[in-house]
C-alpha cells in the first residue's frame, strides 16, 4: 500500500516569497511531510474586494489552486500555514505622517505618504482581517495556524523594509542561494536576526506584535513554526 501523503500548504503573498522560503521547509521537513506553497498574488488583508464575510472563501481558492497543481486530494491537506506582513498595521496614528510620496514609505518608527489617511483606512482594513482570522482554527476543514513577518517579510528576511517590486526576485532568489544545502540553519537565522525578542509562544507573540511600533520593526515569529512542529529526524 502506498503511504499516505501528509501535506501542509504554506501560503503567502506572492511567488518571490515562495522561492525563498518553500525548499528551506521542504528540505526541513522531507522525511516526513510534503510541504507546498501557494501564493495569494498580494496582500489579501489589505485587499478591499476581501472581507470578513469572504477571506476564508478566498484562503480556501489558494488551496485548491495548490491541490489542484499537485494533483492532491483535500484529504492529503493536514494543515494550512498563512504567512502574514503586518506592513505597521497597528502602529498608533502619531506614527504615521505626512510625506512626499504617493505609496506608502516604511520607517522602523513611521510610515509616510501624502494621504496619511490612506495608511489609517488601509491599517484599520488590515487589522480587521488580522483580527478576524486570528480566531479561526479551520479554514472549512482544514486546520489553520497564522505567523506574521514584520515589517514585511522582505525586512524580516532580507533586513530590506521598501525593497523595490523589481528586485523582489533577485532578493528572493539570492536567499534560496543562501540557504541552499543548509536549510537546517533557518531556524538559528530566525532566533538570532528576525526574532528580536519576540514571544515563544503564539498568543503573546501576536499580542507582543500589536504594541507600540513592533509591527513596524524587524520581527518575526515564525520560529515557533519549528518548535511546535519539531522535525522527529532532529534535523534541526
Amino acid at each position: 500500500m502506498a503511504k499516505e501523503k501528509k501535506t501542509i500548504i504554506f501560503i503567502v503573498e506572492g511567488l518571490s516569497d515562495k522561492t525563498a522560503l518553500e525548499n528551506i521547509f521542504k528540505k526541513i521537513y522531507r522525511r516526513n511531510k510534503e510541504i507546498d506553497f501557494g501564493f495569494t498574488n498580494g496582500d489579501i488583508t489589505s485587499d478591499t474586494t476581501v472581507t470578513v464575510a469572504n477571506v476564508e472563501n478566498r484562503i480556501y481558492e489558494t488551496v485548491q489552486k495548490v491541490v489542484k497543481d499537485k494533483k492532491l486530494k483535500n484529504s492529503d491537506v493536514i494543515q494550512i500555514v498563512q504567512i502574514f506582513d503586518m506592513d505597521g498595521a497597528y502602529i498608533p496614528e502619531s506614527a504615521i505622517l505626512s510625506g512626499t510620496t504617493y505609496a506608502f514609505e516604511y520607517s522602523t518608527t513611521n510610515i509616510s505618504c501624502v494621504s496619511p489617511e490612506r495608511v489609517i483606512e488601509r491599517n484599520k482594513y488590515k487589522r480587521d482581517i488580522l483580527e478576524y482570522l486570528l480566531n479561526r482554527t479551520m479554514i472549512k476543514s482544514f486546520p489553520y495556524e497564522m505567523y506574521f513577518m514584520s515589517c514585511n517579510l522582505d525586512h524580516a528576511l532580507y533586513n530590506e523594509i521598501n525593497l523595490d517590486k523589481d528586485l523582489k526576485q533577485e532578493y528572493a532568489d539570492k536567499f534560496y542561494e543562501k540557504f541552499l544545502g543548509k536549510e537546517y540553519l533557518f531556524p538559528a537565522f530566525l532566533e538570532s536576526d528576525v526574532v528580536n525578542e519576540v514571544p515563544d509562544n503564539m498568543g503573546a507573540s501576536w499580542t507582543y506584535i500589536k504594541k507600540g511600533l513592533h509591527s513596524l520593526e524587524r520581527h518575526t515569529n515564525l520560529h515557533i513554526y519549528f518548535k511546535t512542529h519539531p522535525n522527529p529526524d532532529g534535523l534541526l
